[in-house]
């Protein structure tokens, strides 16, 4: 067996759950800048309207990203739980 490869314990996978929510609460802060960048601009020129709308479209992208993560989380700390009680 390889030394390099790790076993997979509770431990790790809640360590790894543990460094996807820090990731998550960072990626929150970065969401609430942009959303407050979008909501303050109220210029009406063609340029900004573009720049809006792509900082919209950016957010929502990046809404459904926090959600993913959110979910993987809940999968390892599920699956580190599942180790535990065998």
């Amino acid at each position: 067996m390889n030394n390099r490869r790790q076993k997979i314990t509770p431990y790790r996978i809640e360590v790894i759950a543990n460094h996807i929510q820090d990731k998550q609460e960072e990626y929150k802060e970065v969401l609430m800048r942009i959303r407050k960048l979008i909501s303050e601009s109220e210029e009406e020129d063609v340029l900004y309207k573009e720049v809006k709308e792509r900082l919209s479209r950016t957010y929502d992208q990046m809404k459904e990203y926090a959600l993913f993560l959110q979910s993987i989380e809940a999968y390892l700390r599920k699956s580190a739980h599942q180790l535990k009680t065998k």
